[in-house]
């Protein structure tokens, strides 16, 4: 089980993300979608509905551990039908810095987040992503579109890059 966390109160939700993810995605996206999402709940994550705002109405979650943010994932936005599911990261000093698997560069580069003036980052900003800068980056720095098995190795390290900023933040 599982709770929202609502201005109105907490309230415990019984389906999963697991759930969604079998009723909206089929073949490749289910198996990818499903894998990373198995990934994260190693990592002793939680995952809360977003159910206020412009959110609401969508299946959209924040990956939390503790109080900080891993990451985000969207399935089926009717806003975006292109997409069947997107996966957002959260800004992490950890991006910055060179990182020796030419692939995991590659794929990040491919797939940074550009500012598309929705409001969240102000505009977007210059910032140095796997030791290359790069002009009008969303707050988020990575998006992942439709997440292809190629990307998974990408994404989990996304998430541990970010687990390890979270975890040794007070050392």
């Amino acid at each position: 089980m599982i709770f929202v966390i609502h201005p109105k109160g907490v309230f415990a939700v019984t389906k999963q993300i697991e759930n969604y993810v079998e009723e909206n995605l089929t073949g490749q996206s289910k198996r990818v979608a499903l894998d990373f999402i198995a990934f994260l709940r190693k990592c002793n994550v939680v995952f809360y509905k977003d159910t206020c705002g412009y959110w609401k109405e969508k299946l959209y979650y924040w990956v939390k551990l503790g109080e900080e943010c891993l990451c985000f994932i969207a399935i089926k936005d009717p806003d975006e039908p292109e997409n069947l599911w997107t996966v957002w990261s959260d800004d992490c000093n950890s991006y910055e810095a060179e990182i020796s698997e030419d692939d995991i560069r590659r794929i990040g580069w491919e797939h940074i987040d550009f500012c598309g003036h929705c409001g969240s980052c102000g505009g977007g900003k210059r910032k140095t992503v796997f030791g290359k800068e790069f002009d009008g980056v969303c707050g988020c720095t990575f998006r992942v579109d439709n997440p292809a098995i190629e990307d998974l190795p990408f994404l989990k390290r996304m998430v541990e890059m970010r687990r390890n900023d979270i975890l040794f933040a007070n050392e």
